[in-house]
Order: C-alpha cells, then structure tokens, then sequence
C-alpha cells in the first residue's frame, strides 16, 4: 500500500497520526549543552516556555543540571536559582520516571542546590499571588515511579548532608515501602550506614521498620553487628517497649526472626540483646521447621549455640520437620573441623545427653547420619551414650547405612568397620542387605563373614 494514501487519510480525518502524537524529537543541541554546562544566558530571551524545553524522556533543564553536575558550585546553584526564578513550575516538574529536581539532587548529594529547593518551595508557598499551594510536605512526599521519595535516593547515596536536610523539614513523615518494599531507614541499615541510620533514627519521630522480603531493620541489623550493637540497640531504643518483642517476633518470608540471622551470620553478642528482650524467639521454627539453635549448630557458631543455651536450655528439644535434633545437624556440617568440635562439646554437656541417640523422622539417629556424612568422628563412635547398636525404620544399622552408603569415602569406611567390627555390631543383623552392599565394599562384608 502507498504510504502517502495513510497521510492522506489522516489529513483528511482531522486527526493527528500515530507518528505526530508519539514522536519527541527532543531539545535543541545548544540548549541541552547549556542546561548541562550552567549557562543562564542561552536561556535570557528564548521564545519557548523553559518547561517546554523537554528531552525524550521528558527531563526539563533543570533535570539535564543537575544530572551533569559532578561537583557543586556558586555558579551551579546561581544557575538553578535564576531557572527557577524564570519558571517556578519547573520545581514541580517531573520527567517520564517520574523524579523531580529534588529527587535529581538528593540522589548525587548536592547539598547546597536541595537547599535551594526547598527555599524555594517555602517562597512560593508564602507568596500568595505565585498560585502554588503545594507545602514543603508534598514535596517531600512525592514520589517517583520505584515510589522512592527524595530521602530513599539520599539516603542509598550515602549522602549524609541531604539527609539531615530533608529530616528537618519532615520529621514527621514516615517515609513509606518503595516498590521494592524499602523504607530509607531500611536502606541506611541494609548498607551498613550508620551515621545515617542513626540520624533517622533520632531526628524522625516515627521511621518505618519495614524491609524486603518481609524482612525489618533489625535482621538487617544483625547482619553488620559488629560485636558492639549500637544499631540494634538504637533501633529497640527508639521503639516503645511493649512493641520491641513484636519487632523482635517477626519473621520474613523464610520465617526467620531477627534471631536466625544471628545464629547464620554468627553474631552472637545480637543473639545476646535479642534474647534479653524475648528468648521466646529461641523456640520460633522457620518455614522448614529449623530453630535459630539449629541453623547455629550446622553452620559451626558455637557462641550463638551457648548464648541461646544458656538462655533456653530446653530449647535443645525442639526438631525441625524432618526429626532433626541441633546434634543431627551438627553431624552433618560441611566443615570436618566444626563436626568434629561441635560433637565433642555436645557430648561433654550431661544435659543434652537426650540428643545423642535421638531419632529423627526416618528413625535414623546421629550415629546414622555420620555413616554417611562427609566426616569421620572418633568421639561419636566411642562415647559411651551413643547407641551403636540402633536400628532405623528400614532396621538398619549405623554399620548397614555405611556399607550402602554411596556418598561415603573408602577411608571413611574403613575407619567406621574397625570401629564397629568385633566389637558391637555385624553387617545385616536384622535385615539381609544383599545387594544393597556397594560392590567395591562386598570383599570386606564377605571377609568379615568368615571370621
């Protein structure tokens, strides 16, 4: 079909085409250079309104600015000055993102034009006859189109100045979730910037906990403790008391309190104030039914363990959903090192005798685990309380489990067959295994028959 036949149909319908409506062929070259440069001049006595002077993104002059600026200067904010003296809408302006001058300069840290700003929103809002009504407020409030205010893109710069700037004039604003469930509070405390978390915590009358993930500031928290604590208890602090256990108790979407991040991360001086506040949080499972002792005993954090011991001692009785007990989980640590010393500090405490023999869901006790874990430990085999002769639901042995188990190293297996043969337990002594008997391990089984 000939193209011109469209033109002709829209020329003669009256309406704009598709290609006059969407199309923005931007801002003049030498007006873009002198937005990003700071010339004031070029901008004295042109015919279009500066509002007008929009690239395809929809960014103003003051946008293009601000963006260019890599150091703040007198001249810089002069320039922002007489723009916004020209065109006071411009302050309002946002481009297609939906981010206004204020964000622009929150987001690179330029102090002295964010005072500008808000300068020159309070100006406007006194001056009756300039038909603003919108109050310093609002323009805190305002949001882009990641629903991030000002003080989000302050704050994830780091820019500690702007900061205490926009707390100043809205210290009573909550800040509210970003589309990706932030607050700036969370932000501050995610990165580890403590001199502007503590600044929003002490100069906002009621910052907003919330996190990704369904997490809080305080998991975050936990994450950078640094043995000292000032965040965590800066944020308990700043909190009523009676609202400090619900903060405590709550859990992301993993289910993990604040507690369990403690004992992954191995923070154990935060599992101490954690549990001074409420040691309930030491019997909370997870989503897979894991208490933060567990998630401690596996990872090899021994102080965690002993400070949530010492705190709820009957806390050790407590299973994840598969019968897990903190000694299976010890057992079958990825670190030989930990195993090894995590067993023998288990085994040396009287009070946590119940877990040595403890099955879990398929009856397997520790001792079964270790048959076919990664490491080889000598004080689970000979400890006089670990039963060597328990049988799981498949009636097999610590010893059968060894034999089939194809996971377990040949040397391994040789360590556990001179612990076992001779002395408590022969291969198959409920359950014929047959087959189940690796091939390169049946010469063993084989020569043991025979004496």
């Amino acid at each position: 079909m000939d193209p011109s036949g469209l033109s002709g149909a829209d020329q003669a319908s009256g309406e704009p085409s598709e290609t006059e409506t969407e199309v923005n062929i931007g801002m003049e070259p030498d007006y873009y250079k002198a937005a990003a440069e700071g010339k004031i001049e070029v901008f004295e006595n042109i015919p279009e309104p500066l509002n007008q002077l929009l690239t395809p993104n929809r960014n103003t002059i003051l946008h293009i600015h601000l963006t260019s600026l890599i150091e703040e200067s007198e001249s810089s904010t002069a320039f922002v000055k007489e723009i916004l003296t020209k065109c006071p809408i411009l302050l309002w302006q946002a481009n297609v993102k939906g981010e206004t001058p204020l964000h622009i300069a929150a987001r690179y840290g330029h102090v002295a034009i964010v005072d500008v700003l808000i300068g020159r929103a309070k100006a406007l809002r006194q001056d009756l006859e300039s038909g603003f009504d919108k109050t310093i407020k609002e323009m805190l409030e305002m949001t882009n189109n990641e629903k991030d205010t000002a003080l989000h893109e302050a704050v994830r710069g780091n820019h500690l100045e702007v900061v205490k700037r926009l707390t100043k004039e809205g210290p009573d604003f909550s800040y509210s979730r970003n589309d990706f469930d932030e607050t700036p509070l969370y932000i501050a405390v995610e990165r580890n910037y403590k001199d502007v978390a503590l600044h929003i915590l002490d100069k906002c009358k009621s910052p907003a906990h919330d996190g990704p993930l369904g997490r809080t500031t305080l998991h975050a928290a936990v994450i950078w403790d640094d043995d000292v604590d000032i965040m965590i208890q800066k944020i308990l602090k700043r909190i009523a008391q009676q609202e400090q256990s619900a903060l405590i108790r709550k859990v992301d979407e993993q289910r993990w309190t604040p507690l369990h991040c403690a004992a992954y991360f191995n923070r154990y001086s935060s599992a101490e104030v954690l549990l001074k506040v409420n040691r309930s949080i030491a019997y909370m499972k997870d989503a897979k039914g894991m208490t933060a002792l567990h998630i401690a005993a596996h990872q090899g954090h021994l102080g965690v363990m002993e400070s949530i011991l010492e705190g709820c001692p009957d806390c050790c009785e407590l299973v994840d959903e598969r019968g897990w007990n903190a000694f299976h989980f010890v057992v079958n640590s990825s670190s030989s090192i930990w195993a090894n010393y995590g067993v023998a500090h288990i085994l040396e405490k009287s009070s946590l005798s119940n877990l040595l023999n403890e099955k879990d869901a398929s009856g397997n006790t520790p001792l079964h685990h270790h048959s076919k874990s990664l490491h080889y430990i000598a004080d689970v085999m000979y400890h006089d309380r670990v039963d060597k002769m328990a049988f799981n639901k498949q009636n097999l042995s610590a010893y059968d489990v060894a034999l089939t188990s194809e996971e377990l190293s040949d040397i391994k297996f040789m360590q556990i067959r001179s612990d076992f043969i001779g002395k408590c337990c022969c291969a198959g002594f409920r359950k014929p295994l047959g087959d189940d008997i690796l091939p390169k391990r049946k010469d063993y089984e084989s020569f043991d028959a025979e004496y």
